[in-house]
């Protein structure tokens, strides 16, 4: 009995639970888990629109550069790089304005991110404006 009670191993004192998971801990490392998952891919379709609206900048500050382009040519550099960023944009979802001294581009798009059993629609817009360099000349 002695050696029993130096080491914590007395009769009837020790948990019979001892080595297993209970069921609210289980279920809250699941909830755990399926919070980051859901996090994750909605974190992917964000870090994708980041992505994009750096390429239509990209392709924003190439119209304003140099000489006037014509709308038909910003659209198309618009399109080529957003699908550098790996979205499929068509010419009726992006809205090119000019006025005197500045370019507005405005592209939109939806993204499905899909889940098991479930698939979430999210809609993305950029809106972006740049001063014409070659209206600042004079």
């Amino acid at each position: 009995m002695k050696d029993s009670v130096l080491l914590g191993k007395e009769k009837g004192s020790g948990s019979s639970h001892r080595g297993a998971i209970t069921g609210g801990c289980l279920l809250f490392i699941i909830l755990i888990g399926l919070l980051a998952y859901v996090g994750f891919r909605i974190g992917e379709a964000y870090w994708n629109y980041f992505e994009v609206r750096q390429k239509i900048q990209e392709a924003l500050n190439w119209a304003v550069a140099g000489s006037p382009k014509a709308e038909l040519e910003i659209m198309q550099k618009v399109i080529a790089k957003a699908r550098e960023g790996g979205v499929e944009l068509s010419p009726q979802s992006i809205k090119i304005k000019q006025t005197k001294t500045t370019i507005t581009i405005i592209a939109a798009w939806e993204q499905e991110v899909e889940f098991p059993y479930y698939t979430l629609p999210l809609e993305f817009e950029v809106s972006l404006t740049e001063e014409k360099h070659w209206a600042r000349r004079g």
